[in-house]
């Protein structure tokens, strides 16, 4: 009888959902019980109607909106374990399911058969805050130009703060005039701060993207229109008039010139990127234009090419002119694909006041070393936060004890491929006092055992990941040496996260689960050694 009852329940539950239309006002006065059974049938349409109703019931939605993502993500187990716990669920599935829509994917369409595109586009625009465009976009920016989708593009222009082009060359090829202005729209008109291009366009086009970031302070030479920027809001010509508002009334493209306008009535105002993510096949203009970059925050910057030396000088040199500004705002650098060992210094020396700088050093079989300033003994670094990548196995890399040395205030450091193993474990206890995380990958500390108790013992660490170390490679009493690291550990109490994945530790899998389950006491941890 129980279950007779239950599948009664549930195929009024059922019979509710698909009557939503006439019975909308009526659901809102049903018990909490019943509306958290009925929400799982929902569309998203109503289960964004409900949403108030329910929170006045003490309901959440959340499991609701989660249920969702994970039917139209076939690979959400993959990406669960990159969500944070505090998630929010129904954010995340309307955007997801605004990109499948405006990319005309047929299994979102058949999971809203009852819904129109547009239906569904309108109802999850507002939640969308990270838009995302590949190179077959240039439809989706033409449906978002027409009439029809304005109150979508007018959301968008509220919500979205990151815009990621993945294929910038070939979206924005030829000047699309439906591109620019959906462009132009977002960045001018709307709330982005952050851009992301991938196969970045270009010159000219570069060059207005990177004319967003001088902040509200402008350098003489943007002032006068001389970075990237001049003639930018033109007037239109006598057929201008004829054309509807919401599209893009008029655009140059000569030479230097890319002038993306909407109105005729005078200048639109001018958008604010604070986070810019390029990849560029060179650095040239990049150079050229990075010292007008007032406004700019965080600066990550990867070439398709290895970065010669004659290139890097001029980014240094870019980087100096912009960092003798007062009104500068860059605090976190990133530079990937690198020909020269001696850039860490280079930058730190031209941008003092950097909390967070990341390097990627690939450096050629032949290179030889180059010079690079050193490192003033007086002057102390604002660097919190490090990371030094290399290509080849034990690269030295020129400067990097000095600039440990001189970073008081560091407390997270990330280093892989590197020399400098021993002399790095015994500096950082007293020059770096406040490091909290340090990740070493594919270095040797065979011979640097006594080095890593020592710094166990005299930090204050909370996570500690030391990947591909060779940790007992060289090691002829390996259980002498797990017992006294695993006390080391257990006496840091600051610590919270050890990993020690691909250190060949399966043969002493056994020895280290001991020793590690005879430590009385021991508090919660998490551990990692595959």
């Amino acid at each position: 009888m129980a279950t007779g009852s239950s599948s009664l329940v549930q195929l009024c539950i059922k019979t509710v959902a698909r009557h939503m239309d006439a019975l909308e006002e009526r659901v809102r006065d049903l018990p909490a019980s019943l509306l958290k059974d009925l929400m799982p049938h929902l569309n998203i349409f109503y289960l964004d109607r409900i949403e108030k109703a329910a929170k006045l019931k003490g309901v959440s939605t959340s499991f609701a909106w989660a249920a969702k993502w994970q039917d139209l993500n076939r690979t959400w187990r993959c990406k669960l374990k990159f969500m944070s716990p505090e998630a929010d669920w129904k954010q995340t599935c309307l955007e997801s399911v605004f990109h499948m829509v405006l990319m005309r994917r047929t299994q979102v369409q058949n999971s809203f058969p009852e819904l129109s595109a547009s239906d569904v586009l309108s109802v999850s625009a507002p939640y969308v805050r990270v838009l995302s465009l590949h190179a077959t976009a240039r439809v989706v920016c033409t449906r978002l130009a027409s009439e029809e989708l304005r109150p979508v593009l007018s959301a968008l222009e509220k919500g979205v703060r990151s815009l990621r082009m993945l294929d910038a060359r070939t979206l924005l090829r030829h000047g699309h005039a439906d591109v620019l202005f959906v462009l132009h729209r977002l960045l001018d008109h709307g709330a982005v701060t952050e851009v992301l291009l991938r196969r970045a366009p270009d010159h000219s086009v570069l060059g207005w993207f990177m004319s967003r970031c001088r902040g509200s302070h402008r350098t003489p030479s943007a002032a006068s229109g001389s970075s990237g920027d001049e003639d930018l809001w033109t007037r239109e010509g006598p057929g201008a008039a004829k054309r509807p508002r919401l599209c893009l009334l008029g655009y140059e493209e000569q030479g230097s010139k890319w002038t993306p306008s909407c109105s005729a009535d005078g200048p639109c105002p001018q958008g604010q990127v604070r986070c810019l993510d390029l990849e560029v096949p060179t650095l040239s203009t990049v150079s050229q234009l990075l010292p007008s970059c007032l406004g700019l925050h965080a600066f990550h910057l990867s070439c398709s090419q290895p970065v010669v030396e004659d290139e890097v000088a001029d980014l240094v040199e870019s980087l100096t002119k912009l960092f003798l500004s007062p009104h500068c705002c860059l605090r976190d650098l990133s530079v990937g694909n690198v020909c020269d060992r001696g850039l860490l210094a280079s930058v730190l020396t031209a941008c003092p006041t950097l909390n967070g700088l990341s390097l990627e050093i690939n450096l050629p079989q032949d290179h030889s070393p180059s010079t690079c300033p050193s490192i003033q003994s007086h002057h102390k670094l604002a660097l919190e936060k490090l990371s030094l990548k290399s290509s080849a196995f034990q690269t030295t890399v020129v400067s990097f004890p000095a600039v440990l040395e001189h970073a008081p205030v560091l407390t997270s450091l990330h280093v892989t491929g590197v020399r400098h193993a021993r002399g790095l474990l015994c500096m950082l206890p007293e020059c770096n006092p406040l490091l909290k995380e340090l990740r070493l990958e594919d270095m040797s500390l065979a011979d640097c055992h006594q080095e890593l108790l020592h710094l166990l013992e005299n930090s204050v660490l909370e996570e500690l990941s030391l990947r591909d170390c060779r940790l007992l490679e060289k090691c002829a009493e390996k259980k002498d040496l797990l017992v006294a690291f695993v006390e080391a550990a257990r006496r840091r109490s600051s610590l919270r996260v050890l990993a020690l994945p691909q250190n060949r530790l399966a043969p002493t899998l056994s020895c280290l689960l001991t020793c590690w389950s005879s430590v009385r006491g021991w508090r919660s941890i998490a551990l990692s050694i595959a």
